[in-house]
């Protein structure tokens, strides 16, 4: 299944190769609670405008400012995950000769830098907000291929995944203890709230 994308506005210029794409959403796979997986607001491009019409166009940067990434953990699988699954297994882009470029035109990109990420990661025990480190990823389909935008796509998951993993994710047992102190937290408000109640029906009856 094709991950739905909205975008605000999208601007090139078709002499100089520069452009812009703002407000920039991709939302999630079925089945996720948040809306959105990515908000891209700011991504800046420049392309090899002398590429265009050979086979191979070549992009030669994405920057990719301040993005917000949710990442949605379930027990055994999660939101980033569940997309790459379906580009390998269930996008019609990745198994229809159909949805690849019709002309058949590799897409390469020499650098994509993803800058000053944030990682909003959900789950049913808690959410936190984190800082992940920059990525750099160069020559993304100079390899060769299908000429398929899921392939780009899916190194750039591929990617984003590895640096979740490898950031400051909280921990089972700090999981565990936010669990445990918000159900502390309520029984104790509870238990206020019941004893509020008694002094207030004492004041009435006296």
């Amino acid at each position: 299944m094709r991950a739905a994308v909205t975008v605000d506005s999208v601007s090139l210029s078709p002499l100089s190769g520069q452009g812009s794409i703002s407000g920039l959403r991709v939302k999630n796979p079925e089945g996720f609670e948040s809306q959105y997986a990515f908000e891209l607001d700011s991504v800046l491009i420049s392309i090899d405008v002398n590429s265009v019409f050979t086979d191979a166009a070549e992009i030669e940067s994405i920057i990719i400012m301040q993005p917000i990434i949710i990442y949605e953990t379930r027990i055994v699988s999660d939101n980033i995950r569940t997309r790459l699954a379906n580009l390998d297994g269930g996008d019609a882009a990745s198994s229809d000769p159909e949805s690849a470029d019709e002309s058949g035109q590799q897409i390469i990109i020499r650098e994509l830098l993803m800058v000053d990420s944030q990682l909003n990661f959900v789950s049913s025990l808690v959410s936190a907000s984190i800082k992940l480190a920059d990525i750099k990823i160069r020559d993304i389909g100079a390899e060769g291929g299908s000429p398929s935008a899921a392939n780009p796509v899916r190194v750039v998951l591929q990617e984003l995944m590895a640096s979740i993993l490898n950031s400051d994710l909280p921990s089972l047992d700090g999981l565990r203890e936010s669990f445990e102190g918000r159900i502390q937290d309520g029984a104790q408000r509870v238990e206020e709230a019941v004893e509020n109640l008694g002094g207030r029906l004492r004041n009435i009856l006296n």
